[in-house]
């Protein structure tokens, strides 16, 4: 991400392609029903569906290394719950 700072405004714009600067709008998810990426409980086995479509996007690790670096609680993002994000934040930590 790059900072632009003119005289008046700040503007904060993603680097790369298209896709870098709007990655959200290009998500499979997108219009889909909200229950499907956010199960009422915390049964894995429920978010399955989202973790099907998750597989086939194209922005599926952006969107994972959002909710990593957010620390996103709730829901399945970029294919995993929030269970296997935590899994995944605490063996990077431990590699670091």
């Amino acid at each position: 991400m790059v900072v632009e700072r003119t005289n008046r405004t700040t503007r904060t714009k993603e680097v790369g392609g298209p896709m870098a600067k709007d990655w959200r709008a290009a998500g499979l998810c997108k219009g889909s029903d909200p229950l499907v990426f956010y199960p009422p409980s915390e049964d894995d086995s429920l978010a399955e569906e989202a973790k099907t479509i998750c597989g086939m996007c194209a922005v599926r690790q952006r969107c994972l290394e959002f909710a990593l670096s957010t620390r996103e609680k709730h829901g399945v993002w970029g294919g995993l719950t929030e269970r296997e994000r935590r899994r995944v934040l605490r063996q990077r930590r431990r590699s670091a």
